[in-house]
């Protein structure tokens, strides 16, 4: 009789074992499903150079990782950081594409240090670098192949909003830039 009890109870957690490794199995596909969706939506959202909507979307997913993601005091600390360098960033872009005249204005109070090639490295400049360097970061750790492709489209949404950011400034500057490069007054205001 123990013997058939010790039998069905490792039929049984064998059975759990199974049922326990195939719900997670479903939750992690679920999990890489809707890290490939916002992907796509990002890849997206990187073809059409919306730059406001791309800082919102980058706003958010910084918030989401603050909220659900961050398990230590220097990695809430430095989400935290971000988020209130993309915060100025962004004043900085809506100053550049609102007041274009108010900002050229401005750009003589840089000194040459704090300019390359001639234009601003304002807050939304120093928010690019800083950015692309701590998502840099985060893909040499341990993270799942789909959560990588995350963050790599991540950063190539930031080298774009970065270019088409520093060509509305050589364009409110009156600056020369490089040949074939546009950004429309409508993509630069969402």
């Amino acid at each position: 009789m123990a013997g058939s009890t010790i039998k069905l109870l490792n039929t049984l957690n064998h059975s759990l074992s199974t049922r326990e490794r195939l719900i997670k199995s479903r939750a992690q596909k679920l999990h890489d499903d809707g890290i490939m969706e916002t992907v796509d939506y990002l890849r997206q959202q990187a073809n059409e150079r919306n730059i406001g909507s791309m800082l919102e979307d980058e706003r958010l997913l910084l918030v989401h990782s603050l909220k659900f993601d961050a398990n230590s005091v220097e990695e809430k600390n430095s989400l935290q950081s971000a988020i209130a360098q993309l915060d100025e960033g962004r004043r900085c872009f809506e100053f550049l594409t609102t007041e274009p005249q108010a900002y050229k204005m401005h750009e003589a109070s840089y000194p040459a240090k704090k300019k390359e090639a001639g234009l601003p490295l304002d807050a939304a400049r120093d928010f690019f670098k800083s950015h692309a360097t701590r998502l840099t970061n985060i893909l040499s750790g341990k993270s799942s192949h789909f959560e990588k492709l995350l963050v790599r489209q991540r950063k190539d949404n930031l080298r774009v909003i970065r270019e088409a950011y520093v060509e509305l400034q050589r364009k409110s500057l009156g600056k020369e830039g490089p040949s074939g490069s546009t950004v429309s007054g409508n993509q630069a205001k969402n």
